[in-house]
């Protein structure tokens, strides 16, 4: 199983790029467990040591097998429980041990907990990965198989050693409660579950990073395509998060000077199953409009929709090709549909 089998239906809920954070571990003399939900791969600094010894881009605890500290313990493990940036229920996990070799764990396992708030002490963990063998300098990939929702999970490894990256793949749970009736919400948004489903390119960068919550950092933090030499054009096509109307569209090029796309326009469907090419009546929202470098560009006016026609799926269509930045459709959301 390959990370890729999980990137492209679901999004990495322990990110900190959504707002995922390492709150506590039993140990990280050797590496900070801070450096487990980062976004970029994992590194390494050949004879680059600090007080502690090698330098390691990932969580590392001391050794503790056979040592007289860990006799005297109940725990035949260390841990590290985070919090999710966006609550939801987990169908992958991959416990990357890249750049680890001769300090990985022999075994790890993760629980999950559902807390309203703060995790107290009287959290109820519960199984989402049994102890299972994981290999050295390695994508160590699971199919989760509870799906119980959780906004925090735990992660054990056996005995002790260091993880450069836990991503965990899943389906946001957007929670109603934290709406009020009538409210309008980006509903493209990774929060909500907006994720793309497919698209004509992305040499350059993954198209979901449209979908993030924070403005774009860099022209690394958007969807940019190769450059094209027919007379076709790129698009990507977005699964809302949420079923619901469009009463407003946002578009930024932010970062984009000599590389954004020309003209862009943008349609919608609404789909029951997982999008495929067949028999999909994809209907206007917006003309094919030109683009400007850098800029953040509102349509409201723009929009040929009816204002209460519901849709699940968006085609951002760009001419020829170039960088986005990040897309946002407003609108207001059916709950009947959510889970």
């Amino acid at each position: 199983m390959r990370p890729e089998d999980f990137q492209r239906d679901f999004t990495d809920l322990v990110s900190e790029r959504v707002g995922g954070k390492a709150l506590a571990c039993s140990d990280q003399w050797f590496a900070e467990c801070t450096n487990l939900v980062k976004h970029e791969e994992p590194i390494f600094k050949k004879g680059h040591f600090i007080a502690t010894g090698q330098w390691m881009d990932g969580w590392e605890s001391r050794r503790s097998f056979g040592r007289r500290a860990r006799a005297k313990s109940d725990l035949d493990h260390d841990w590290c429980v985070l919090r999710l940036g966006i609550a939801g229920e987990l169908h992958g996990i991959d416990i990357e041990t890249t750049h680890f070799t001769g300090n990985a764990p022999l075994f790890a396992a993760v629980e999950g907990a559902w807390a309203i708030g703060a995790l107290d002490e009287d959290a109820e963990w519960f199984e989402l990965l049994p102890k299972s063998p994981t290999e050295a300098d390695s994508h160590n990939v699971f199919a989760i198989h509870e799906q119980r929702p959780c906004t925090h999970i735990r992660l054990k490894i056996y005995p002790d050693g260091g993880v450069a990256r836990l991503r965990t793949w899943g389906r946001p749970l957007p929670r109603r409660e934290h709406y009020v009736p009538g409210e309008i919400l980006d509903l493209a948004s990774v929060v909500l579950g907006g994720h793309v489903q497919q698209c004509s390119d992305m040499f350059y960068s993954s198209p979901n990073n449209l979908l993030m919550p924070y403005v774009g950092t860099n022209m690394g933090d958007g969807w940019e395509t190769k450059r094209r030499r027919d007379e076709d054009n790129d698009w990507c096509i977005v699964r809302l998060g949420l079923k619901g109307t469009i009463r407003k569209v946002l578009i930024d090029t932010a970062h984009y000077l000599g590389n954004y796309p020309d003209h862009f326009s943008l349609e919608a469907a609404s789909i029951n199953e997982h999008y495929t090419d067949s028999n999909t009546e994809w209907v206007k929202v917006i003309d094919k409009t030109p683009l400007q470098a850098d800029l953040i560009h509102l349509f409201i006016d723009e929009i040929l929709v009816r204002p209460q026609q519901h849709f699940t799926h968006v085609r951002l269509n760009i001419f020829p090709d170039g960088g986005i930045s990040r897309l946002r459709i407003i609108g207001e959301p059916d709950w009947t549909d959510a889970s």
